[in-house]
């Protein structure tokens, strides 16, 4: 995840939602598997991986034991920390960087670079910061994919709410800044809430002038079914929670 001055909540609501799900300790997920078997579809000719927000390098040890040669870009310690352990108790090698994507001198450049279900911390004016770090760090005839929200499957869904033992969550959305929210209280009655910016691919688009890059591709993604509580890793366009955005250099001068 990043770290700027907007999105000071991000680093203590995943301190939070790691203690309630235990997500980002987790080991690695077939899930991770068939994000790794669609990008070597995609892009059979790279070699090197970038991972931003790597959480707690399930999918960048996914990627390295596929034969890329993976940096993991993480700011959380303990998340990081969890990289390591999987990687080395895994055997294959991974480097792993705890720092701010604002921050972070990487050496690239990289063939591919991923940012999944994460992007939109900030205000634009962050994302753009951070688009232009990407295509610096891209290599020639590289490709960046990214895990994008929708506006309308979020202001759809506003409201459901699901409980647990240790935990209640929340799905919100804010039409006015276009931003969907993610509140999770627990025992201890206090809510923790992450906000993250939506885009249509138009939007999106148009936020990735000036940047270095372009919109190559955009296809939807899955939805969190609230009425069956069944993830469908394909929807429909109108129906999508996320769409992945392939963005390449941007050579039209």
């Amino acid at each position: 995840m990043p770290h700027s001055p907007s999105s000071s909540w991000a680093a203590p609501f995943y301190d939070v939602q790691e203690a309630l799900t235990g997500y980002y300790s987790a080991e690695p997920h077939p899930s991770h598997a068939e994000q790794m078997r669609r990008l070597r579809a995609q892009f059979p000719q790279a070699s090197t991986l970038l991972e931003l927000g790597a959480g707690g390098g399930q999918f960048a040890v996914t990627a390295a034991q596929a034969g890329l040669a993976v940096t993991a870009l993480e700011l959380r310690a303990s998340a990081a920390g969890h990289a390591r352990h999987l990687a080395r108790r895994r055997g294959v090698p991974l480097e792993v960087v705890q720092e701010s994507f604002y921050t972070a001198d990487l050496t690239g450049p990289f063939d591919l670079i991923v940012y999944w279900d994460g992007f939109g911390i900030g205000p634009d004016d962050e994302q753009r910061q951070l688009l232009r770090r990407v295509a610096g760090w891209l290599a020639p005839g590289g490709h960046a994919v990214l895990d994008v929200y929708t506006p309308w499957y979020w202001a759809r869904h506003a409201g459901f709410t699901r409980r647990t033992k240790t935990y209640t969550q929340v799905y919100g959305f804010d039409a006015p800044g276009c931003r969907m929210t993610d509140t999770y209280t627990g025992q201890d009655g206090v809510a923790h809430t992450q906000s993250l910016r939506c885009y249509s691919p138009q939007d999106l688009s148009l936020l990735l002038a000036g940047t270095g890059l372009q919109l190559a591709a955009a296809e939807p993604g899955g939805l969190f079914d609230p009425a069956t509580g069944q993830w469908n890793p394909q929807a429909e366009w109108h129906r999508c929670m996320t769409f992945q955005a392939v963005l390449t250099h941007d050579n039209r001068g």
